[in-house]
């Protein structure tokens, strides 16, 4: 039996353990249970002496990790095969609050230590051998890596303009995206940039966002899983719904069983306090409109997600907000079923009637809120393609994303649903 364990700051959680047999398992401290301030690590897993059995403790778990290829890479590469063994190397510095070691305690800052800076020229490189960002960083630190999804990004301190990883135990405070570099797909760093941008005009709550050029541009997000108390970085616990719910990564879209939006919309009310239900409500739906019209397909289940905020469950801000439709070889189905419909030419303003009956919301409030959101990036959009004109000169895309826009209010149209 090998066995990992999971700390709170200076707190042990639990473990988590693999058998000869390659089966997980998932136990809280007892010490941990008995805490006034103690948590579960996901709403699927509550608190209990008992230990969890492997399909839920993977569903939290490896959906730490990335995905796809480049977990892919990462273990042929790095002799890291599994969810276990993966972490085993790179679980310090995980989405939330979560370090997951093999020690008896969690590492603590050296403030001694210089921290390692990554050159962009590294960066660069990794990118031009098609070998990854996320390659050059597990040479450089085992520890700082598990950053879960299916695009090359990394965790990281960004001070003064420069990029760093933690000596060790620090808090990372931003991720790096790195450009998707797939036939077919461009300006993936200007894309995303411009839909978080927009999202923030109309009044989302997205993370800080900004763009770091040079030979390929990246794109910085900062974290919403970290919060500076004094001079330190603290981390906040979070989970994404398949964690929620207990779902594997595999499972994260609809059309491979994974939740629909009324299994997320009914987790996210009957966790969120009283007083956050009416405002969540809002949040979960404006975010479905506007992934509708800037044809965001890939807003799985994975890319919503809950924080932990003075003991009790709330909306974490969004994120991973692009618009993959502009890409003809991607995905055209949404990511989810409207009113039982996925393909954008059926959704219409009798999709969204069926959507609310199943969400439990009162009638016309999809059409309401989608109007809303349309009129928002109305709104901002042209002063938006302004400035991203003159920041990023060379930059084509965003304009592109504003005709798509255009067009799909127009199919909402010819599909019943008047916008104004």
């Amino acid at each position: 039996m090998k066995s990992l364990n999971i700390f709170f700051e200076e707190d042990l959680v639990g473990v988590f353990s693999q058998n000869e047999e390659m089966i997980h398992s998932f136990q809280y401290d007892k010490n941990w249970i008995k805490k006034d301030e103690a948590f579960p690590v996901s709403i699927s897993m509550p608190l209990q002496e008992e230990s969890f059995g492997n399909k839920v403790t993977l569903a939290f778990f490896e959906n730490l990790l990335p995905e796809g290829n480049v977990r892919a890479m990462l273990e042929k590469w790095h002799h890291s095969e599994g969810a276990f063994n993966t972490l085993l190397k790179y679980g310090e510095d995980c989405a939330g609050a979560l370090v997951i070691t093999s020690k008896k305690a969690p590492p603590k800052s050296k403030a001694k230590e210089p921290n390692v800076e990554i050159k962009l020229s590294e960066i660069y490189a990794a990118i031009d051998e098609s070998k990854g960002a996320v390659d050059l960083i597990a040479d450089k630190h085992p520890g700082y890596l598990s950053i879960a999804g299916a695009q090359d990004k990394f965790p990281c301190l960004f001070l003064e303009g420069k990029i760093y990883l933690p000596k060790s135990g620090e808090p990372t405070t931003h991720i790096v995206k790195t450009p998707i570099l797939v036939r077919g797909i461009k300006e993936s760093v200007y894309n995303e940039y411009f839909c978080m941008k927009l999202a923030a005009r109309i009044g989302f709550n997205v993370p800080q966002v900004f763009i770091v050029g040079g030979t390929h541009p990246l794109f910085l997000v900062e974290r919403y899983d970290r919060r500076r108390v004094g001079d330190s970085m603290r981390r906040i616990h979070q989970q994404d719904f398949c964690q929620a719910l207990g779902i594997l990564s595999s499972e994260k879209y609809e059309s491979d069983g994974g939740p629909s939006l009324e299994t997320n919309f009914k987790i996210m009310i009957e966790n969120v306090s009283a007083r956050k239900k009416v405002e969540s409500t809002f949040r979960f739906i404006d975010w479905l409109c506007f992934n509708l019209l800037i044809g965001n397909n890939d807003s799985h289940s994975k890319n919503i997600s809950f924080l932990m905020l003075d003991g009790k469950y709330e909306l974490a801000p969004f994120y991973d907000l692009i618009s993959t439709a502009i890409y003809p070889t991607l995905d055209s189905r949404f990511s989810f079923k409207v009113g039982d419909v996925s393909n954008f030419s059926s959704i219409g303003a009798k999709a969204l009637a069926k959507e609310e009956k199943k969400l439990g919301v009162k009638e016309g409030m999809l059409i309401e809120r989608m109007n809303v959101v349309y009129r928002g990036i109305l709104n901002h959009q042209n002063d938006l393609i302004k400035e991203m004109n003159t920041e990023f000169p060379k930059a084509k895309i965003h304009k592109r994303i504003k005709e798509l826009i255009d067009a799909r209010a127009k199919n909402f149209k010819r599909a019943g649903l008047d916008l104004s």
